[in-house]
């Protein structure tokens, strides 16, 4: 069974991350992809940080959103696979 992990997500864009930058998240552990609901579910690569259930998603470097465009459908092939 696919287990995430719940998990704090600060996002960066144009080097700033404001105290409003912070979201709760679904880690995918194997993947180093993050879940978040933001106008919409999106799929976003991530990177550990010296605290344990902190991300960061770093729009200046990745802003692939691999649930764009993909619909309810890509959310559910993601989770049931």
């Amino acid at each position: 069974m696919l287990k995430l992990k719940k998990v704090t997500v600060q996002f960066v864009y144009e080097g700033i991350s404001e105290k409003t930058d912070f979201e709760t998240g679904a880690l995918f552990p194997e993947t180093g992809r993050v879940l978040v609901d933001i106008d919409g579910v999106s799929l976003y690569d991530c990177v550990p940080t010296d605290y344990p259930d902190l991300y960061v998603v770093n729009l200046d470097i990745n802003d692939r959103d691999y649930l764009q465009g993909k619909g309810s459908e890509g959310f559910i092939d993601l989770i049931t696979e």
